[in-house]
Formats: structure tokens, sequence, C-alpha cells
């Protein structure tokens, strides 16, 4: 197959981080500066019993920014446990949300650099 046959696809992946004072799935403090392993509890460990309780400050500014995004928000949404092994994750399992997430759809524009410039939006640094 020719070079010329192909097309170009590029995906983004994109993470943010809401601020919240505890962590998603515990009360443990979230204090990015200290020593690793300083804020955790049986259900950070991972521990025999110990369930997670989600932080619903997270959950409504998740929506919230899922909104401003366009995202629609389905009636259930699932969290998945996903194992694997990593030398500073001691649980070897991490929850997220692959099929039934809690925002779908919605998007950023961005432009085409063969727009017209006036088509494309500025962004100025205040002051």
């Amino acid at each position: 197959m020719p070079v010329s046959d192909y097309i170009v696809t590029i995906g983004l992946e994109v993470h943010c981080q809401i601020k919240t004072n505890t962590k998603m799935f515990c009360g443990c403090e979230t204090s990015f500066a200290d020593e690793p392993y300083t804020h955790t509890c049986p259900t950070c460990l991972g521990l025999p019993g110990a369930l997670p309780v989600l932080n619903e400050f997270a959950i409504e500014r998740t929506i919230l920014s899922g909104m401003l995004l366009g995202c629609s928000t389905p009636p259930t949404v699932v969290w998945d446990r996903k194992n694997y092994f990593y030398p500073d994750m001691p649980k070897d399992y991490q929850i997220t949300q692959m099929d039934l997430p809690l925002c779908l759809g919605g998007g950023v524009p961005l432009y085409d650099h063969n727009y017209p410039k006036d088509a494309q939006k500025k962004i100025k640094k205040p002051g």
C-alpha cells in the first residue's frame, strides 16, 4: 500500500483533576506535597473488607464540568476494577470508568490553522 493511501488519525486522551479536599473513594486528605503513603486508609491500600465511598463533591463537579463541555450524563454509571501491576500501586488495581462513565459525548472546539484568523479565538494574558 502506498503511503498516500493512509489517512492520518490523531487521538487525544485528556485527564483532568477535580480539586477536592479528600480522595475520590475515601475520606483521606489529598495533599500532593506530602510524602507518599502518608494519607492512606484500608480502602486506599485495598485491604480485605474495605469498601469505597464516593466523594459526592467530586461527582457534582465532574458532572458540572461535563455539562460545560456539552456532555450528557446517563441514568446509570458504572465504575470498573482494572487489574494490573504497577510498582507504586499497592492494591494492584485501579478504579476506572470504561463503558458507562459520568459524562458522555461533548467536546472542545479546535480550529484548523487554515481557517481565517478572525474565526479563531485568541486568549490573552491579563495585564
